[in-house]
């Protein structure tokens, strides 16, 4: 979509039809170096395609029309025709059959308001922080509370004010120049087809997340330095402080009022405790990297080996396992089927107790080195979600890289967490909030009070 856009800004905004030939020609040949280049990179970290694993466009289109969701991605709904042994066609023309049913549930109306839904859902927060909790500071050996999980809550609040002043100055420089048909620089014409372009595929045709919006970020921050320039702010604070300045300790009474009200009808998030997880060992992309399910012979084992660098630990390992079998209608039909799992701390010989759905009780798994059992019961294969299979792909940055005895290409989906209560934001973090809410307050009004001082009218000098 960004290469869409800067296309059309160069037929659209290019001077002479040499420069407009340069401009695209430029870019093709930038597109076929990423492409190639892209290749060259996956073949020198080993990647191979599996025809088993490869996933078709239609299943995220399929997802973002899912009318039980904002258009977000959904466990069940993103695994629906993922089952073993199905080729990308027949994959596709699955999610094509699924596209349709739904689009046809859907009247005019209702595909309207489900688009609203998805837009607010990726364009709302201001702040992403999905996917994003396993983010510590620290090395491995000494951990601390993830970073979002200490300042996530301050960071999103203290974002919204700047979050919500360049989407408006935003609009009012585009509203602006549409409404007097001026001109708008080649720059932030790019920008706004930008915006406009990724906007589009995501709400209209794409799954959405709140972090997918971060890509507008740039092109808007951009979009807003010209308003900046063009709106006057200092003229436009002049000519507003002289209506103020009369009643300047007034409004500085009701803000302080208004800021106290804040203060006091959110204190308890510095009071309620929320019970939160400091992750010692994670394997992430469970739903994701188009894992194909790996498949365990009959009474076949998996010995897992790992360490543990801190004490007071849960485990919770993914024990989702299925056989398939043919139905009278000869469809393919899972059923589930759980893994027998076994944990042993080899450091102080010391078993724990895992339970069906793969989890221990917390605090059982103190630091040691552990080997995790993965046993299948049954007298068939069994497919499970709970290992992944990277293939010959370089994942040596990951601790539990080659953990599985004999099975180089295969690594366990698994979390190891130490649980704490604690409270959303410190004392200190909202404190500090809003002690610079008041200060700024105080800048403000003491710069209104001396306006002609501070602000001069005389453009030329400002």
């Amino acid at each position: 979509m960004i290469i869409i856009a800067l296309l059309i800004t160069i037929v659209l905004m290019g001077q002479t039809l040499r420069q407009k030939f340069v401009q695209i020609s430029i870019l093709i040949a930038t597109v076929i170096v990423v492409y190639f280049g892209s290749s060259v990179i996956q073949t020198a970290q080993r990647y191979e395609r599996n025809n088993q694993v490869v996933t078709p466009a239609t299943r995220y289109i399929n997802m973002g029309l899912n009318p039980n969701t904002s258009g977000q991605i959904d466990g069940n709904d993103a695994w629906l025709y993922e089952q073993p042994g199905r080729t990308p066609k027949e994959k596709n023309r699955l999610y094509l059959s699924s596209i349709k049913h739904r689009l046809l549930n859907y009247s005019v109306g209702s595909l309207s308001e489900h688009f609203l839904k998805k837009a607010t859902y990726m364009y709302g927060t201001g702040l992403t922080i999905q996917d994003f909790f396993y983010w510590y500071a620290g090395n491995k050996n000494n951990l601390e509370e993830s970073i979002l999980d200490r300042f996530g809550v301050t960071l999103v609040n203290g974002f919204q004010f700047f979050y919500i002043l360049l989407s408006v100055m935003t609009f009012v420089f585009l509203w602006r120049h549409l409404k007097n048909k001026r001109s708008i620089p080649p720059a932030v014409l790019f920008s706004v087809l930008g915006v406009l372009g990724v906007c589009a595929f995501q709400v209209g045709l794409w799954e959405v997340r709140d972090r997918y919006s971060l890509l507008a970020v740039p092109f808007t921050v951009f979009i807003f330095s010209y308003a900046l320039a063009e709106l006057d702010i200092v003229g436009w604070i002049s000519r507003f402080g002289s209506v103020l300045k009369q009643d300047v300790i007034r409004y500085f009474i009701i803000s302080t009022g208004l800021l106290v009200f804040g203060y006091l009808s959110n204190y308890s998030l510095t009071t309620q405790l929320v019970e939160k997880n400091n992750v010692s060992i994670h394997q992430p992309y469970v739903a994701y990297a188009g894992q194909s399910d790996v498949k365990i012979k009959a009474h076949d084992k998996l010995k897992i080996t790992f360490d543990v660098e801190t004490a007071g630990n849960a485990g919770v390992f993914y024990n989702s396992a299925y056989s398939i079998f043919s139905d009278s209608k000869s469809q393919q039909v899972k059923k589930y089927l759980p893994l027998q799992i076994s944990l042993m701390n080899t450091t102080l010989h010391k078993s724990i107790e895992v339970d069906s759905n793969g989890n221990t009780k917390a605090n059982t798994m103190q630091k040691g080195k552990y080997v995790l059992t993965l046993t299948n019961p049954t007298n068939q294969a069994i497919y499970t979600q709970g290992i992944i299979d990277i293939g010959k792909a370089d994942f040596s940055f990951n601790s539990l890289y080659r953990s599985i005895s004999g099975h180089p290409e295969l690594m366990p989906v698994m979390t190891v967490a130490r649980s704490s209560q604690n409270t959303l934001v410190s004392k200190k973090q909202y404190n500090a909030i809003f002690t610079l809410l008041f200060v700024i307050l105080c800048i403000i009004t003491y710069m209104f009070r001396k306006k002609d001082k501070i602000l001069p009218l005389n453009k030329s000098k400002v």
